[in-house]
């Protein structure tokens, strides 16, 4: 198809380049011609293709006014396709662009592959929490509704079928945090996940999974995270049957926290600059109580990228650099304790350079 229109392009091209030259050549040669050459010739050609036609130039001959209808007529279709040129570029450019395949400069960042009610809700929690999400999906007509729900800034889609793992690098997986796998049935999941551990073994998955039974399966694939929504679904449902107050609080403290009335549980990561690093568990718990309000509940150990995780350990452990502290603090206290930090909220690369 391209290959065609660049003919037809080249075709007409020809045409004008003759039709030029003979409209020079009839027109020079008659007496009262004001077209004496090709610099005449070529301003002619140019008002009237742009239908301006200022009428300081036309032809006077017969054959130059047959050459000069042509020019006339096909005015209007050159401006034509011009006009449709431009708009069908302009459209394909943003249908490109919704799609995705200009790729995202996203880092440390959530990668959702598939979508529904489920995963919009997490996505409204991860950008609660200042994550950034990128979302691989399958059904066009879905990402104008994503787009007018949640910012540009924060969310990137990529339409793409999900056995299709060579355009995943759109979402720069290398640098995303980590992948939720959430597609219709837990099949689906594993083969997925397969696939992309062949490319990028490095990768850190979370599932949901449908039956409980597959767990096992799931971790043995190498997934990081495996859930179950039928086994929160009844801890909870039976939490609020016979202690329901605690479970209304853990249920407050699994959601972000947005106000001071608000409570939230959070991981912050020690750098080398933080000024509990190297003091014992039991001066940062009297100390983060004391002065910020926030309650210390544990803390992460990590080593050679395994995560040990210490529920209220031992008063003289060790914070060290490249611990995670996990506390219990509200809406109001957190972005206190980000710069106090000066981390963000949350699992970090490596890497990661302090806050300014």
């Amino acid at each position: 198809m391209k290959n065609r229109r660049l003919l037809w392009i080249a075709a007409l091209i020809a045409l004008y380049a003759h039709l030029f030259i003979v409209l020079v050549q009839v027109e020079k040669q008659h007496e009262r011609s004001v077209i004496k050459d090709y610099g005449d010739a070529a301003w002619y050609i140019l008002v009237t293709l742009t239908t301006v036609g200022y009428g300081d130039m036309y032809p006077v001959t017969t054959p130059g006014k047959i050459i000069g209808s042509v020019f006339l007529v096909s005015s209007l279709g050159i401006i034509g396709f011009l006009i449709g040129y431009i708009s069908t570029t302009v459209n394909e450019f943003k249908e490109r662009r919704n799609m995705g395949y200009g790729g995202t400069s996203f880092k440390n960042h959530v990668v959702i592959i598939g979508w529904d009610n489920f995963a919009r809700a997490v996505t409204e929690c991860l950008l609660a929490a200042g994550r950034q999400v990128a979302i691989i999906l399958n059904d066009k007509a879905l990402i104008e509704d994503i787009y007018e729900d949640f910012p540009r800034k924060s969310v990137f889609i990529l339409y793409s079928q999900y056995d299709h793992i060579h355009n995943f690098p759109k979402v720069n997986l290398t640098s995303a945090a980590l992948l939720f796998v959430n597609l219709p049935n837990d099949t689906d999941k594993l083969i997925t996940i397969l696939n992309i551990k062949q490319q990028y073994a490095q990768a850190k998955f979370l599932v949901v999974l449908e039956q409980t039974r597959l767990k096992d399966t799931f971790e043995s694939a190498g997934v990081s995270y495996v859930l179950s929504k039928n086994d929160i679904a009844a801890k909870l449902v039976a939490s609020y049957i016979f202690e329901p107050d605690v479970a209304h609080f853990n249920n407050d403290l699994l959601s972000h926290a947005l106000t001071k009335n608000d409570y939230d549980v959070q991981e912050y990561k020690v750098l080398a600059n933080n000024p509990y690093a190297g003091k014992q568990y039991s001066e940062v718990f009297a100390d983060m109580k004391l002065q910020y309000g926030c309650l210390t509940i544990g803390m992460v150990k990590v080593h050679d990228g395994q995560r040990l995780l210490l529920k209220v350990p031992p008063d003289t452990t060790p914070v060290e650099v490249g611990d995670y502290l996990i506390f219990i603090l509200n809406g109001d206290q957190a972005p206190t304790i980000a710069e106090l930090f000066q981390v963000p909220e949350g699992v970090v690369p490596d890497d990661v350079e302090p806050r300014k």
